[in-house]
């Protein structure tokens, strides 16, 4: 019998002294999407946010800082809300299942999961980007590039699921 190998495409972080891993809260998802930015003609799938949507391999969510006052946190929190909202418009809908829902994609793929939420010791978490994928998911990158040429191309990290 085959080994179940649920890392897929992406090479997940070992445990090591920068790196802590959290077993208490929850898996983390890749995903592998294409949208086009300024026309959904093209766009007809979703995914519908699995967990807590942590970032895209291009763009860096907004963080709170350990020192950051009540008034920054309302800032930065309105800044967190709009990073979200370029994946997730409605999120801050009551409808659950709409705020879960994503813009539309021309192409989703899951190329990798494991079981931990990854987190650094600064408390930052753990995101995919393109270093962090194999050899084959790599190839899958370039192959998905390939075939939305003219397309956004991005990695997508889920944790807590």
């Amino acid at each position: 019998m085959l080994k179940e190998d649920n890392s897929g495409f992406v090479l997940f972080p070992h445990p090591n002294s920068k790196i802590c891993i959290s077993r208490n809260v929850g898996k983390t998802f890749i995903y592998l999407v294409a949208f086009e930015s300024k026309s959904d003609i093209l766009s007809n799938v979703n995914i519908s946010s699995p967990g807590t949507f942590l970032c895209d391999d291009m763009i860096e969510k907004p963080e709170f800082d350990i020192e950051t006052t009540i008034d920054e946190m309302v800032e930065n929190q309105e800044e967190i809300m709009g990073y979200d909202r370029l994946y997730f418009p409605d999120i801050s809908s009551i409808d659950e299942l709409k705020s879960k829902k994503s813009i539309n994609l021309i192409s989703a793929i899951c190329i990798g999961w494991n079981n931990f939420t990854y987190q650094f010791n600064d408390n930052k978490y753990w995101f995919a980007s393109f270093r962090d994928l194999t050899n084959e998911g790599r190839r899958l990158y370039y192959s998905i590039k390939k075939l939305h040429n003219n397309k956004e191309v991005r990695i997508l990290t889920f944790n807590h699921i």
